[in-house]
């Protein structure tokens, strides 16, 4: 039962290791305070008395479907665009070496060649 919050969504699935963990992030410490017992406090949240309910057969099924399509984006990368070419000069090889550290996202850059020719005037 997902509640529209992306409770259940898979990457909140990638959190829990197991069903317990997902059980135990539903129980907030006023709960623990009044039951004085876990077990008692997932079985509230597993029956759906508290926040919701996510049987365990449920719980398996969407953690394996999430780490199905984790596997599936991780293994669908894209060749880089420098890949098997001979480049000759010192920029498009200055470019190649960035190449898949910008595409990651551990790095940025900025072309200046572009902006010039967008910003400014022509002569």
């Amino acid at each position: 039962m997902d509640n529209g919050k992306g409770v259940f969504s898979g990457e909140k699935m990638d959190e829990f290791r197991t069903y317990e963990d997902f059980l135990d992030s539903q129980i907030k410490p006023v709960d623990l305070f009044y039951l004085e017992d876990q077990e008692l406090a997932r079985q509230l949240v597993e029956l759906g008395l508290k926040d919701s309910s996510l049987e365990r057969e449920e719980f398996e099924t969407r953690k394996a479907a999430a780490e199905a399509s984790r596997l599936a984006s991780g293994s669908q990368q894209k060749k880089l665009a420098s890949t098997g070419k001979e480049l000759k000069d010192n920029f498009l090889r200055a470019l190649a070496e960035r190449e898949e550290a910008n595409r990651s996202g551990e790095m940025n850059v900025i072309n200046n060649s572009s902006l010039r020719h967008s910003f400014c005037p022509s002569p």
